[in-house]
């Protein structure tokens, strides 16, 4: 296929990142070839901004880039958010909800510039440590004026396993809840997904007539892989996104997955 016919949209931690949050030099080169041929390969994440921009110079992506499992389209070579989307103020009441039934979960609060939490326990401590970044604690919800984007729920997994099946009395309040890793439970605004954010994208950018390419591992990503023209998965993904997934790779995260999905996207 060719390449400049095409944009790869790629979810990062579990697909494009090895466990240890590096880049495997194998799929920077195989990113680079891509884009160097006219591809436009494109970051997908839940990940705010702070936490992406260290990859960049590895990179030669596409200037847009969806944050916060489809909330903000944000345009790096820019500097300018092209799309946002924030929580209704229900968003308060679940936090409050929530944390009167499981009093140890801690909540992140998400805006565009900052990252905000209530409470650390041992999976809290663990995520800011993986990210890498400073989030501002803070002891009521009101003391964040900027627009929630996303919130996250960490905590044990049997935790957050009881949780999902208690967050569905909040269906039909305007927010969605979405796992995006065993320990997190996160809330998004009703109809934000990374696949609502790639018709945006698409749209925003003028690329409709190009052939929509995704890769992804877990639950977040099922909507971006159903939008996409052609979708791959790692190895060691989740079963249900493999049912969603056009090709499951023979890689995981850690061998090389998006360099396989690349060199199958040449050979079509």
């Amino acid at each position: 296929m060719d390449y400049s016919k095409t944009v790869f949209v790629s979810d990062m931690d579990g697909t494009l990142l090895c466990t240890d949050k590096t880049l495997n030099p194998a799929d920077v080169a195989a990113v680079r070839h891509y884009t160097s041929l006219g591809g436009r390969f494109v970051l997908s994440t839940g990940r705010p901004l702070h936490t992406v921009t260290g990859y960049l110079s590895d990179l030669d992506a596409f200037g847009p880039m969806i944050l916060c499992n489809g909330g903000v389209i944000y345009d790096y070579r820019k500097g300018k958010v092209l799309y946002e989307v924030d929580l209704p103020e229900i968003a308060k009441e679940i936090i409050f909800d929530i944390r009167s039934r499981y009093p140890d979960v801690s909540p992140e609060i998400y805006t565009f510039s900052s990252r905000y939490y209530f409470h650390l326990n041992t999976v809290e401590k663990w995520h800011q440590n993986l990210l890498g970044i400073e989030f501002n604690r803070v002891s009521d919800p009101e003391e964040i004026v900027e627009p929630w984007i996303k919130m996250l729920f960490a905590d044990e997994i049997d935790v957050i396993n009881d949780m999902q099946e208690y967050v569905k009395k909040f269906s039909g309040s305007g927010v969605r809840f979405v796992r995006s890793f065993p320990k997190f439970l996160e809330v998004l605004p009703d109809g934000v997904s990374k696949g609502s954010a790639v018709d945006k994208l698409v749209e925003l950018c003028g690329l409709e007539d190009l052939t929509v390419c995704a890769a992804g591992d877990y639950d977040n990503d099922i909507e971006m892989l159903d939008r996409a023209d052609i979708s791959f998965c790692p190895s060691g993904s989740l079963d249900t996104v493999k049912e969603h997934s056009t090709y499951v790779l023979k890689n995981s995260c850690d061998s090389g997955a998006i360099a396989e999905a690349l060199k199958i996207l040449e050979t079509l």
